[in-house]
């Protein structure tokens, strides 16, 4: 990462057995919740991904991981993106903001740098996620409310 990160944190995650089982692909759960700060860290913009939070990696067809994998140095970036999207909001000066789709990609694309993803790796993410959202069409938040109780059914069975 970069010297200056924007984490507030390492992001630490753990494959969530069940709820793979449950929604029928494999899911990793946020062990450790962070902040990802837009701009600049302890700016005043930032996306909260909680403890407890469910994500696949990257929605990468498994014909394409021999170019780019579900994880890799840009996990922590496609995290942060996940929720963005499922939201589409991020925080501001405290309060929630809402965002479109192509801020929450551009917000990608700015994770990945800050977690110094290889250039031409970052392109082709940032490409591909762009080209997904202009011709699916893609502009309101893609929350899935099986995902939202089993995320919560947790927190509420492991209290820190």
């Amino acid at each position: 990462m970069s010297e200056f990160t924007r984490f507030s944190g390492e992001v630490m995650t753990a494959y969530a057995h069940e709820e793979s089982r449950i929604l029928g692909q494999d899911t990793w759960r946020v062990m450790k919740g962070f902040k990802y700060y837009v701009g600049e860290n302890g700016g005043e913009q930032w996306v909260d991904v909680p403890r407890g939070y469910l994500i696949d990696g990257a929605s990468v067809p498994q014909l394409l991981w021999n170019i780019i994998t579900p994880w890799g140095s840009y996990g922590a970036a496609t995290i942060v993106h996940d929720i963005l999207c499922e939201y589409l909001q991020l925080t501001v000066q405290g309060e929630p903001c809402k965002i479109t789709r192509k801020q929450a990609d551009d917000i990608l694309t700015e994770a990945m740098k800050v977690l110094e993803v290889k250039p031409l790796q970052r392109a082709l993410i940032s490409t591909a996620v762009g080209l997904y959202r202009v011709f699916s069409h893609t502009s309101k938040p893609v929350r899935n409310e099986l995902k939202a109780q089993l995320e919560s059914k947790w927190v509420q069975a492991n209290p820190e």
